[in-house]
């Protein structure tokens, strides 16, 4: 269970890391310029929150839900692990509003 939390706020870091910093934004710019499907990816941080959280759930594999289906299992713990970060980034999107940035 910890381990998912912890998911979850690496997952809210890195998709707004590269969907609201300027760090990222040349990046962005230019894949949008390539291709419109992932150049939204990366300008909608809820969106890459998903797919950051698929690919950790892959790689450490945490288990929230215990079934007989362990493919079912991780992608129900990668969308909880998801939606846990939507709050996360509710209250980064208040504190930044908050700060004026």
């Amino acid at each position: 269970m910890l381990e998912s939390i912890y998911l979850s706020i690496v997952v809210v870091s890195v998709s707004f890391t590269v969907t609201e910093t300027r760090l990222f934004l040349p990046l962005r710019e230019w894949i949008k310029r390539k291709s419109a499907f992932w150049g939204d990816l990366l300008s909608c941080g809820y969106c890459l929150c998903h797919w950051v959280a698929f690919a950790l759930t892959a790689i450490y594999k945490p288990r929230l839900i215990d079934s007989q289906l362990s493919l079912l299992d991780y992608f129900l713990t990668a969308l909880i692990i998801a939606w846990v970060g939507g709050f996360q980034w509710i209250i980064l999107c208040w504190l930044m509003a908050k700060t004026g940035k």
